[in-house]
């Protein structure tokens, strides 16, 4: 009873490292506000804003989330219980006729807090269940984001296909006009009639992409394919993010990302289990009663004992569970801080993305706006009579093709690397869950 009445366990300190204060591409600036917070707003869309509405409460990797922090609160009330034992009742008929009942009651109390330390792992294990929520909208917003982009995207490609169609239609008739008053031959003809079925071989694939990303949003916002009922025709233009993200500095991450904080709190969990594995190897209060009397009144008979349960023999594979319960949270170390660093890899390398993006937008626009002139001026020379070829404007159309399609896709990058740096900063989920880190130190009554 003496040695149990100390402190048994290990003594937790949240899980740290050295982190650098600042990102390696931009000076240390003021962490975004509450009001940038919710980041698929910098769009200015009003139907991205009604599909994270409707995502945040449809989405079933979200109610998956809810029902396992319901899964955690039932384990975290079974951990509460200090006492293990059973009771039991029974009812005999002997051979004489005279009806008797009994009852019996055994029941274990670990001394050193072995319960105290399994209610803590349990509770920490429902605060990373209920981050998890937060985790799960995290990525949910990535995912519904990426998905909207890339719908855009490739709605924008149609139609940039389609103006295609109408302007080779249009080479095609300037060439036939020429061929009926012998300027022309019919090898130009058939060179333009190539790159028109060359565009309409296109256009069916990009279609059915754009179906294909639609079903992937109505999975996302867990209804069927076809009863999304929130229109997704294409608007005119690619959503594109306005303003600048501020990523604030590498430490941030620690109490911004969930998957941090969940990877923490697992750890704290592990240090509890390792508390339980050592208070395990001290005595344990054992008690054990029964009480038998007949049915049809008379006297009766009760018995009660407690007692000592010393693990004596028990100790080498106590013993080896308390050092694999160790390796196990020296394992839970790493996990948090290989999370750590990959979070900070992700937000160096999306700041990197976000600036090559804007970078590729500006040299893809001046890029369109070239070929288009250079287009217009190779087809005035043609049916001019100047000095330009058939293979000049079909090379120009070609080339103003191939500058609209990487416009489109640098306009994709750059919303795309905006989602995904806001992610990586862990912004958007919701406000961060202050965690009292020092719930997990244990205390002479916990031992007790």
């Amino acid at each position: 009873m003496f040695l149990t009445a100390c402190s048994v366990g290990p003594d937790y300190r949240p899980p740290s490292t050295d982190l650098p204060d600042r990102y390696s591409l931009l000076a240390p600036v003021t962490k975004a506000g509450t009001s940038d917070l919710e980041w698929w707003r910098d769009f200015n869309d009003p139907v991205l804003d009604r599909l994270v509405a409707r995502a945040m409460v449809d989405n079933i990797s979200i109610a998956e989330a809810r029902e396992r922090v319901a899964e955690a609160q039932a384990e975290a009330r079974r951990a509460g219980v200090p006492l293990s034992g059973d009771a039991t009742a029974t009812i005999r008929d002997n051979s004489r006729g005279s009806d008797t009942a009994s009852a019996g009651l055994s029941a274990e109390y670990n001394l050193a807090g072995r319960a105290g330390w399994a209610g803590r792992a349990a509770s920490q294990r429902l605060n990373a269940a209920e981050i998890g929520v937060e985790e799960a909208r995290r990525l949910l917003l990535a995912e519904l984001g990426s998905a909207y982009i890339e719908l855009r995207f490739l709605q924008e490609s149609l139609t940039y296909r389609n103006q295609d169609m109408a302007s080779r239609r249009r080479t095609l008739r300037d060439l036939n006009t020429k061929l009926e008053v012998g300027e022309g031959t019919r090898l130009d003809t058939l060179r333009a009639e190539a790159l028109i079925l060359e565009t309409q071989a296109d256009i069916p694939q990009v279609g059915a992409r754009i179906v294909q990303q639609r079903n992937r949003i109505s999975t996302l916002l867990g209804v069927p394919v076809g009863s999304l009922g929130i229109d997704l025709s294409h608007t005119g233009s690619q959503p594109r993010p306005i303003g600048a993200t501020q990523p604030g500095v590498p430490a941030d991450l620690l109490r911004a990302r969930p998957d941090i904080r969940i990877a923490e709190r697992r750890y704290a969990a592990a240090v509890s289990d390792l508390g339980v594995a050592e208070a395990s190897r001290y005595p344990s209060l054992s008690l054990s009663g029964a009480i038998t009397a007949p049915l049809s009144g008379g006297s009766s008979t009760e018995s009660l004992a407690a007692g000592l349960v010393l693990p004596v023999f028990d100790q080498p594979g106590l013993a080896a569970a308390a050092d694999s319960a160790e390796s196990r949270a020296r394992q839970a170390y790493l996990q948090w801080l290989r999370t750590v660093l990959e979070a900070v890899e992700q937000v160096e390398n999306e700041l990197a993305a976000l600036r090559a993006a804007r970078q590729a937008v500006a040299a893809s626009r001046q890029l369109v706006a070239l070929n288009q002139e250079a287009l217009s001026v190779s087809r005035e020379l043609l049916t001019q009579g100047g000095n330009a070829t058939v293979l000049d404007v079909i090379d120009r159309e070609r080339s103003l093709s191939a500058a609209r399609a990487t416009l489109a896709a640098d306009l994709r990058d750059l919303a795309l690397a905006h989602i995904n740096l806001r992610t990586a900063l862990g912004i958007g989920h919701s406000d961060p869950i202050v965690i009292n880190t020092n719930a997990a130190r244990p205390t002479s009554n916990d031992a007790g």
